[in-house]
């Protein structure tokens, strides 16, 4: 059996996509999971109490404006 040469630049098995190329829709999927994880973390901090809030020394004030202009948008 001879060597088996892989190309740095393809995928080993065909039908992989490259991981350092992002094309339109992974890029897409990744800003939808961004925006996806940042509404889960507003939310989580709006349902914490006040003295939660003060140990992340944030003020109910600062959270329900945040939480008003992001879903204002």
């Amino acid at each position: 059996m001879g060597t088996t040469f892989v190309e740095p630049n393809r995928p080993a098995i065909r039908g992989l996509t490259y991981a350092s190329q992002p094309d339109f829709l992974s890029q897409f999927a990744g800003w939808v999971e961004s925006a996806l994880m940042k509404r889960r973390t507003r939310l989580q901090l709006g349902k914490l109490s006040d003295e939660g809030l003060k140990d992340l020394a944030l003020t109910r004030d600062h959270v329900e404006a945040d939480l008003d202009r992001y879903l204002s948008l």
